[in-house]
C-alpha cells in the first residue's frame, strides 16, 4: 500500500440524503447480484445446451438467486420492524435484554484508535484500498486490501457511558472519504468522537461487586509496592528488631495490606459497566450514525427493492419453464 493520506487532502462526503439507502447497496446487493449472475449464465446454457446438464442443475442459480432476495426481504422487515417497534431507553435505567439507545459516540478509555489510511482518531473505521490497472481497457483490479475495526468503543447519552461492541452489527456511518492517488483507489468510512448514533442490540450491565481475587490482587500489588523501600517495611513491621520477617510479622503486613485495600474499596466502590452487543438470539443488531428516522426510510426502501427482485426472479423462473 502506498504513503497514508493525511486527512485534510481527501474530501468528505455524507450519506444522509434522499438517496442514503444507496450506501448500502454493496452490503445490501452483493448477495442478489452474485447469484443473478450465475442464474444468468445458467439459463443461456440451459437456451443454448439444453441438453449439457440436468435440468434442476441448471435451475440452481436461479433459485439461488430467489433464495437470497427472500432472505433479504424477510431480514430488512426484520430491522424495520425491530426499529419501528422498540421505544428509546437511557442507559442509566436501561433493563436487561434488548433495547434501543442513542448518545454520542467516545473512544474506549486507554484504547485510543486511528484510522489506517488518514490517521484521524476515531472509535471505528472501516477502509479499502484497491490498485488499479491503468494499461488495461476497464480498469481492472491487481490487488485488493480492506480491513474493519473490531475494537470497542463508549456511548453516551447525558446519563451514562455503555460500552458498544461492534462484532457482528449492521453498521452505518455516515463519513466517507474516496479518493485517488497514483494507481490506488481508497476508500474510508469512519465515526469519529462525538458523532450522534443509536445502537439496537443486547444491553447487560457487570455487576459492581469486588470478588476475592480482586482483593487478592490488590493486596499482593500494595506488598510489592511496600518491598520497593524494604528499610521502611522492616521498621514498620519488625517487632523483635531483628531485621528479618518471621511468619507472624509477614501475616502482619498482608493483613494490614488487606485493610488498606478494603478501606480504598470502600471509598472508592467500582462502578459497573454497561455494554450493548449482538443478541444470542438473533434479533437484529445495529450500530448506525444516521439518524433512527432516515434508517428506518432505508430500511422500507431496501425492503421494497428485494421484494420486487424476488418478485422478477420467479417470473424469470416461470416464465423459463414454460419456454421448455
Amino acid at each position: 500500500m502506498p504513503a497514508k493520506r493525511n486527512a485534510s487532502d481527501s474530501p468528505e462526503h455524507s450519506t444522509n440524503s434522499w438517496f442514503s439507502f444507496l450506501s448500502m447497496t454493496e452490503a445490501e446487493l452483493g448477495g442478489p447480484i452474485a447469484a443473478a449472475v450465475a442464474a444468468g449464465i445458467a439459463l443461456i446454457l440451459l437456451f443454448t445446451l439444453p441438453k449439457a446438464m440436468p435440468l434442476w442443475l441448471m435451475l440452481s442459480p436461479a433459485l439461488a438467486f430467489l433464495a437470497v432476495t427472500l432472505w433479504g426481504w424477510v431480514t430488512s422487515n426484520r430491522r424495520l420492524n425491530a426499529l419501528e417497534d422498540y421505544p428509546l431507553s437511557r442507559i442509566v435505567s436501561a433493563p436487561q435484554g434488548y433495547v434501543l439507545l442513542e448518545g454520542r459516540a467516545a473512544g474506549f478509555p486507554g484504547q485510543p484508535l486511528e484510522s489506517p489510511l488518514t490517521q484521524l482518531p476515531c472509535c471505528w473505521y472501516s477502509y479499502s484500498v484497491v490498485e488499479v490497472d491503468d494499461n488495461s481497457r476497464n480498469g481492472s483490479a491487481l490487488s485488493r486490501e480492506h480491513d474493519t475495526s473490531e475494537w470497542s468503543f463508549m456511548l453516551n447519552d447525558g446519563t451514562g457511558d455503555c460500552v458498544v461492541d461492534p462484532v457482528g452489527a449492521r453498521l452505518v456511518p455516515v463519513r466517507m472519504r474516496k479518493w485517488r492517488q497514483e494507481n490506488f483507489r481508497y476508500t474510508e468510512q469512519l465515526i469519529l468522537p462525538g458523532d450522534p448514533l443509536f445502537v439496537l442490540g443486547k444491553f447487560a450491565a457487570a455487576g459492581a461487586t469486588v470478588t476475592e481475587h480482586d482483593i487478592e490482587f490488590q493486596v499482593g500489588q500494595r506488598i510489592a509496592d511496600w518491598k520497593k523501600d524494604m528499610p521502611a517495611l522492616i521498621k514498620r513491621f519488625d517487632l523483635n528488631g531483628d531485621g528479618q520477617f518471621s511468619s507472624t510479622e509477614w501475616d502482619r503486613v498482608r493483613a494490614q495490606a488487606r485493610r488498606d485495600v478494603e478501606d480504598e474499596f470502600a471509598r472508592n466502590p467500582p462502578q459497573p459497566q454497561n455494554n450493548v452487543s449482538r443478541p444470542v438470539d438473533g434479533r437484529p443488531f445495529i450500530i448506525s450514525a444516521r439518524n433512527r428516522r432516515q434508517m428506518v426510510t432505508d430500511m422500507k426502501i431496501w425492503a421494497w427493492i428485494h421484494l420486487v427482485l424476488f418478485l422478477l426472479g420467479i417470473t424469470a423462473v416461470v416464465a423459463s419453464a414454460f419456454r421448455l
